[in-house]
């Protein structure tokens, strides 16, 4: 076994130089230490200050983002250990061991919950909706409320709230509503352009203008809801019949949103035709608060129409 023999310093008035340097080099590395320490403290106040005002400006409640922070906490607190401990000349292998036994504790505490987190900051980064977005997530949908770590929380049609696992939103198939004012306005321009060139109806391309009045008054960077939802009517009934009271019931709907609802026969089950409605609103809440009502209307004659 070898031992390290620790000279004293040499005589300070004899060689104060000597001296001085002496002590110099026996403080230099912690020295180096507290630069490290403090450069690294600077970098965790900086990073965790940016991200958090970026997630919260993104939509994020604080909950989320101060989650996201704990996990930031984690990481640098694991990269100061590492450097006092590289400080001292620890080995190779006494680092890897303090950071397997890290990793694994923390592992075995945190394992759905991190889970969880990665599943959320999945959301946040591909962002398939965001706040305030009208969206169906699986056989879930409602208007989007709050994207934490954990969950995202969803306003029902009832007007009830549910929160819903990230990892339910990753694994399941999300549609968003939201599309922007611009993109509906190019599409009714060239809509009106197919519809005159077809020589349709003056009351349909009448339709049409209006549509592209109300959406030209909008921002122009301004977002709207373009809502679909399908109706299955028996084969009994007559269609035709039906088709002209969708017409009557969709006219009578044109002035409460921001288009002519339209509709078109979209799949044919066992014994029924598919009807599928699209109608255009500026507001989500119109979703929950007037689908309903329009379905209502629909259905009025449905056990009226003879068979």
């Amino acid at each position: 076994m070898q031992t390290t023999t620790v000279l004293p310093p040499p005589d300070f008035f004899t060689d104060p130089l000597g001296y001085l340097f002496y002590y110099i080099n026996l403080l230099l590395p912690l020295i180096m230490l507290g630069i490290y320490l403090v450069i690294l403290l600077i970098a965790y106040v900086a990073i965790t200050r940016i991200v958090k005002r970026s997630l919260i400006s993104i939509g994020m409640g604080v909950e989320a983002a101060t989650g996201i922070v704990l996990v930031l906490r984690l990481i640098f607190f694991m990269a100061g250990v590492m450097i006092i401990v590289g400080a001292f000349e620890a080995s190779v292998a006494t680092l890897l061991s303090i950071t397997a036994i890290f990793g694994t504790a923390l592992g075995l505490a945190f394992s759905q919950a991190l889970g969880n987190i990665v599943s959320g900051l999945y959301v946040l980064a591909a962002r398939p909706f965001r706040v305030g977005d009208y969206v169906r997530v699986g056989n879930v949908e409602g208007i989007v409320r709050e994207i934490t770590l954990n969950y995202t929380r969803i306003l029902l049609g009832d007007e009830t709230r549910q929160l819903l696992p990230n990892s339910k939103v990753v694994s399941s198939e999300v549609t968003n509503f939201r599309v922007a004012v611009a993109d509906l306005l190019k599409d009714k321009e060239e809509e009106i352009e197919e519809v005159k060139e077809e020589k349709q109806k003056k009351s349909y391309i009448r339709s049409i203008d209006k549509a592209i009045g109300k959406l030209r008054f909008m921002a122009g960077d301004a977002n709207a809801y373009k809502y679909t939802f399908d109706m299955n009517i028996h084969m009994s009934y007559d269609q035709r019949a039906m088709q002209r009271h969708f017409d009557k019931v969709c006219k009578d709907y044109e002035n409460v949103f921001l288009a002519l609802p339209t509709y078109q026969i979209w799949a044919k089950p066992v014994a029924a035709i598919t009807y599928r409605f699209t109608y255009i609103v500026d507001d989500p809440m119109m979703i929950i608060k007037k689908t309903s009502e329009f379905m209502e209307d629909l259905l009025q004659a449905y056990l009226g129409v003879p068979k």
